[in-house]
């Protein structure tokens, strides 16, 4: 029996797909069919839900969060929207080359974990003046990554910081963010979105995305070290 060792599984669906029309909802399913061709542990759950298996790489923290980028960017045949991600590292004791639906293991269950707690509802709490530095906190999460043992309060606490900056972002934002992630300069995605390189520099820096991306580096340094 195939066994990986160690792994990222990502469990995600997207949010409010019940707004969306039958025509919408196979073109944004369409889609990230598209950016999972090549992952051979892609595969659609359920409904709107889906799943990856990736190599245990940085690099593979940045390919989910380009994916959720470019999704939210949207374009002229595929309408934006918005991903809940929950990941999961860990072996994964059961390996299918033939279909993803076979797999198994401490990742996925993870990540499935992960997933369960961007999709609950925060807990209503106050802060009491005998506790003041109690969180009171009832942001909804939209990023969770459960490492198992190693699974880190804090790392916790900078994906909830990131979600708060990632909630703020609107369309022309996303947009923005989308080309620089592409590497594309501000002048060439300026000339697509029909705006000056100056806007769209303004756009990044009101999505304070050089914040979000020290947060990102952070993660990965905490995660995997050097490893590239």
């Amino acid at each position: 029996m195939d066994t990986i060792s160690s792994a990222l599984v990502a469990v995600a669906d997207i949010q409010r797909s019940s707004s969306l029309s039958p025509a919408d909802r196979r073109a944004v399913q369409a889609a990230i069919s598209s950016l999972g061709t090549g992952l051979a542990g892609f595969r659609f759950t359920g409904g709107d839900e889906f799943e990856w298996r990736l190599p245990d790489l940085p690099a593979s923290f940045d390919h989910l969060l380009a994916t959720r980028v470019h999704l939210a960017a949207g374009d002229d045949e595929v309408p934006p929207v918005l991903l809940r991600i929950g990941m999961g590292r860990g072996p994964v004791d059961v390996v299918s080359t033939q279909t993803p639906y076979a797999e198994d293991g401490p990742a996925y269950h993870r990540a499935r974990r992960a997933f369960e707690t961007v999709r609950a509802v925060p807990a209503r709490s106050r802060r009491s003046a005998a506790r003041p530095f109690d969180s009171a906190s009832e942001a909804q999460r939209s990023t969770a990554f459960d490492l198992g043992d190693t699974s880190s309060p804090i790392i916790a606490a900078l994906l909830l910081h990131m979600d708060a900056l990632m909630s703020d972002w609107s369309l022309v934002h996303w947009q923005a963010i989308d080309g620089i992630l592409r590497g594309d300069t501000l002048e060439a995605i300026g000339e697509r979105l029909r705006v000056s390189p100056q806007t769209v520099f303004k756009r990044l820096k009101t999505a304070r995305f050089d914040l979000y991306l020290h947060g990102h580096a952070a993660i990965k340094a905490a995660v995997w070290g050097d490893a590239e």
